[in-house]
């Protein structure tokens, strides 16, 4: 191997770990997931000022949760590529129960439809969400 191959091999190698180091600082290929109830409460609190959340319903695999204020107001949050995003829950979400899982329809198309494994839990929820249909 000549000393210029060494050269482009050596740069060639630099570069792919700096790109490396950049992807992992930026974020690229993560996989958000809502940690804990406190961590739900925290970005739905984010996405709408003066909203303070006391229940959380999360996700087992942490994907998304729905968080509820002290005035009965719902809001979803869900991962969204590398970051979260928040919706209020009210009466245009259509509310599905399946079992052990909630699935919300959001009235806008982008933010899809989310499927939250709530367990034992999905029923009570799902309740609520007849409770805003009827108000």
């Amino acid at each position: 191997m000549s000393q210029t191959d060494l050269i482009q091999l050596g740069a060639s190698l630099a570069a792919v770990l700096f790109i490396a180091w950049l992807v992992r600082t930026i974020g690229l290929g993560a996989d958000p997931r809502i940690q804990d109830a406190e961590h739900a409460i925290r970005l739905a609190e984010e996405a709408e000022t003066g909203f303070r959340g006391i229940e959380v319903a999360r996700d087992r695999a942490g994907f998304a949760a729905i968080v509820r204020n002290a005035e009965g107001r719902m809001m979803l949050v869900r991962a969204h590529g590398n970051h979260f995003a928040a919706r209020p829950v009210d009466e245009k979400v259509v509310g599905r129960l399946d079992k052990d899982f909630l699935t919300l329809t959001m009235p806008e198309r982008t933010f899809g439809a989310v499927t939250l494994q709530l367990g034992k839990d999905a029923g009570v929820w799902a309740s609520r969400m007849r409770d805003l249909n009827c108000g």
